[in-house]
Order: C-alpha cells, then sequence, then structure tokens
C-alpha cells in the first residue's frame, strides 16, 4: 500500500521538505534517496511520486482519483520503476528510462522514474545516466534509491540532491513490526527494532528466531575468541566470518553486544541493557574482560562503519574487531575515527 506523507513514520525533515517543493512546485529534477535498507525509503519514493501524479491537483493525493489507484497498482504510464535483473541495472535499462522520459506525458503533467538499488548499475548504466542528468527533460523527477550512495560515481551524486534518511526511532520500528510480522510481541518488536538498527523492513524479512539466531553466533565468537590461547582464533566460524549477505546487519549486532558489555560493566546491573535475554552471558564475558577491551571493540564497530566506504574486506576487519577482545593481542583502534 503506498501511503500519504504524513502517513510515513521518522524522516520528519525530509518529509517537511518534499512537502514543500511539491507545493511550491520547485522540486529538484534528481533526487538520491540514501539510507539503511528497509526503513522507509522506497516508500518515500512512492508517496512522492502519488503527490505528483494525482490528478485533484491539490498538492497532496487523494488515494481515490484513477492516477493515485494506478500507482498504487504500479501501472501508471507516466511512473517507471527500474530494478536490478539478475543483480545489476545495465545500459539498456537506462536507454529505456531515456526513451520513456523523452516522450510526452500521458496525463500532462510530471514523468517519474524510481531506480530502486541505484548502486547496482554498472559503469556503463551510470555514465548513461549521467548524460541524463546534464540535460534533464522539463517535468520529470528521477529519484535513486540506495543503501549504498558510494558506490555511485561521484558525478551522479553531484547532479542530484541527496536526502540522507536515519534508522527509525525504536518505539516507530517496533510498532511497524508489532503490526507487520504476525505473532510478534511488544518485547520481541522491541528486540527486533534493536538489533535491525532501526530497519522495519529488515525485520519483516529476517524472523526473531533468525535475528537471535545470527546474534548468538556473534556471542559463541565473541567468546571464544576472548579466551582463545593460540591463533585460531576462528576454527568453525569461518562460513560465517566470510559470508558477505546482511554485514551491515551482523555489524549493528555485534555494536549493541559490545553497548551491553559496556553498559553491565560500568553499572552493574541489566537496566539498559537492550539483550536482556542474555543476561547470564552478559555477566559472564562482561566480567572476563577488561572495559578498555570492551571498548576498544565498541570503537572497532564504529571504524569499521567508516570504511564500508572504501570496501574494505568484510571478513578481515570483523575478524580485527573481534580479536581485539583477547587479552593476548594489544592491537587498538585509534580514537580518530
Amino acid at each position: 500500500m503506498i501511503v500519504n506523507f504524513d502517513q510515513i513514520r521518522g524522516h520528519r525533515k525530509i518529509l517537511e521538505l518534499l512537502t514543500r517543493v511539491v507545493h511550491t512546485k520547485r522540486l529538484a529534477h534528481a533526487y538520491v534517496f540514501s539510507g539503511l535498507e528497509g526503513i522507509g525509503k522506497r516508500l518515500t519514493a512512492l508517496a512522492l511520486a502519488k503527490n505528483l501524479l494525482c490528478s485533484s491537483g491539490g498538492g497532496k493525493s487523494c488515494g481515490t482519483c484513477s492516477a493515485c489507484i494506478q500507482v498504487a497498482r504500479g501501472n501508471h504510464p507516466d511512473l517507471m520503476m527500474i530494478e536490478p535483473e539478475k543483480g545489476v541495472i545495465t545500459i539498456d535499462n537506462i536507454r529505456n528510462l531515456k526513451r520513456e522520459l523523452s516522450r510526452k506525458s500521458f496525463s500532462g503533467g510530471y514523468k517519474v522514474c524510481l531506480v530502486d538499488d541505484a548502486d547496482k548499475m554498472n559503469l556503463q548504466a551510470e555514465n548513461a545516466l549521467l548524460k541524463t542528468l546534464e540535460e534533464p527533460t522539463p517535468d520529470t523527477v528521477i529519484i535513486l534509491i540506495t543503501a549504498k550512495p558510494y558506490r555511485l560515481l561521484p558525478t551522479v551524486l553531484s547532479r542530484c540532491q541527496h536526502l540522507k534518511f536515519q534508522p527509525l526511532a525504536l518505539f516507530d520500528a517496533s510498532e511497524l513490526i508489532m503490526g507487520g510480522v504476525a505473532g510478534v510481541g511488544k518485547d520481541d518488536a522491541l528486540l527486533m527494532a534493536s538489533l535491525t538498527g532501526g530497519s522495519p523492513g529488515k525485520s519483516f524479512t529476517l524472523k526473531v528466531e533468525q535475528l537471535k539466531g545470527l546474534r548468538d553466533s556473534w556471542i559463541n565468537q565473541s567468546k571464544f575468541c576472548a579466551q582463545a590461547k593460540d591463533e585460531n582464533f576462528f576454527v568453525g566460524e569461518e562460513n560465517f566470518l566470510s559470508d558477505k549477505e546482511n554485514v551491515d546487519l551482523k555489524l549493528n549486532l555485534l555494536r549493541l553486544w559490545y553497548r551491553d558489555l559496556a553498559l553491565y560493566k560500568i553499572y552493574g546491573n541489566f537496566d539498559c541493557v537492550l539483550n536482556k535475554d542474555k543476561a547470564e552471558e552478559i555477566a559472564s564475558q562482561s566480567s572476563a574482560l577488561s572495559l578498555e577491551r570492551i571498548l576498544n571493540a565498541l570503537l572497532g564497530t564504529e571504524k569499521y562503519s567508516a570504511t564500508l566506504e572504501y570496501n574494505a574486506n568484510p571478513q578481515l576487519t570483523l575478524e580485527a574487531i573481534l580479536m581485539m577482545l583477547n587479552p593476548k593481542r594489544d592491537f587498538f583502534w585509534s580514537k580518530k575515527i
């Protein structure tokens, strides 16, 4: 279901900006919507398209006219959507986009194009898109949606208005999870919101048992690394560490775990701990580690988030973070991130 701006959770400043430019008709010819997966970028892009294509002319989609219904069904003639085919967006996809944008609007208004997972464009596709961005067609709006804006060409980014979406507040995310995932109660919804970093979309694709299983793999690995007496830090976990899927999610699970260890180490209680179902393990691991070790590993997760922009090797960096827990290792992150 495609909603209006006022029905979207979070992203207040972005929604206010888009509402204003729709009313004043001062839209940019191209936008980049970037941010964590599953936080509402695509939903916002579709809501913008619905506002622009609504035939009521009131600056806010009515939801009942034929145009709004067509947008909701995905078959509006002035709305084009491009998604990766077999993991890539090719130059042929962009050529089709250019042909569609060059044609007269069916309704006499805007033509809108959404490019989902825009970072999956190959170099030829990006260069072809760049020419379109440099010479925009009047009354057209292109929206590039991506969780990895650093993979787009700087020349493409510079020709778009870049709107950066932030993760949802845990309360908002947990309420959306309870409404979208059958059988999930308040406590599990809050845990899922925390473990996914405020991404309801990830919670819709990963069941709570899967999230807990992934988290428990991290807990076991961090415990093993803290106790290892030789160089065999990662025996039995090679596949887990080398798996490049959900790297952001894994990093967040690890960050939240170290956060809980640090809070328990400092305060000696579980009041602010997120992984409350792992209280015994939190107490055990935190007592076995110095606060300096825990905080250094936590800093490592923050540092790694920055290195994603430079295509750092996920396995090597995650291993480095885990090795910081071992008292036999003297590797520490610089506090300058």
